[in-house]
């Protein structure tokens, strides 16, 4: 919990500093037309009474955030793992694919479910998230899935090595005529509960960055 506080920390003063100096990181891809970048990804859904929190949160943002843009519920996740991060030209065949999702199957299947907490909204230099906090067993499925991949000689290529559990809920699509007032609305949210949970499945997809478009390759339960 300590580590994962201060790593949240850490991202949340990287994200007040660029906003306060008008440096926000602007998502070149949003609103300019197709976006053809694709992944595969672990992810997990959120649960109906936690999205509607989160999206209750998001609302004084969207009254003030143009140039903002909120991910819809349905397309808010957790990401377990990125394991060929987005990028264009990505197109695996179902074999591939096929192998992939016969390792990821047996990983899950012996990982015990996850339970979350989700707690506070924090400012990335490019993005508004909700930070998680969650049981041992997600560390365990990270590290074990790099490994069973390795073992079966499956090339994962993650853009870096995701040790928190947030969820990105806006990205900045254009410069921030008011990047004050976000900061403002941020931080009166630092702490607001938005709800417990656990996970008890897993999707493999490939999909965009945000979720978006999605291909479902394959939906596993965890351990009882």
């Amino acid at each position: 919990m300590e580590e994962l506080q201060a790593l949240y920390a850490a991202i949340d003063r990287r994200g007040h500093r660029a906003l306060a100096m008008h440096q926000e990181e602007v998502d070149p891809y949003l609103g300019a037309g197709e976006d053809d970048r694709r992944g595969l990804s672990l992810i997990l859904h959120l649960p109906a009474h936690v999205s509607r929190n989160i999206n209750f949160a998001l609302q004084p943002l969207k009254e003030v955030g143009l140039g903002l843009y909120c991910y819809p519920a349905v397309d808010m996740h957790i990401t377990v793992m990125d394991v060929i991060g987005a990028y264009s030209g990505f197109h695996p065949t179902p074999d591939e694919l096929d192998r992939y999702r016969q390792v990821v199957a047996k990983v899950v299947a012996d990982t015990p479910r996850i339970d979350w907490h989700l707690a506070g909204l924090m400012l990335s230099p490019g993005a508004v998230m909700v930070k998680g906090y969650y049981s041992p067993s997600l560390a365990t499925l990270r590290k074990n899935l790099r490994n069973r991949l390795a073992q079966a000689e499956l090339p994962v290529r993650e853009r870096y090595a995701t040790r928190s559990g947030h969820i990105t809920v806006a990205r900045f699509a254009h410069r921030l005529p008011a990047p004050g007032a976000i900061v403002d609305l941020v931080d009166a949210d630092r702490s607001l509960s938005f709800g417990d949970f656990t996970s008890n499945r897993a999707d493999l997809v490939v999909h965009d960055w945000y979720n978006h478009r999605v291909h479902l390759v394959g939906s596993f339960a965890f351990a009882e």
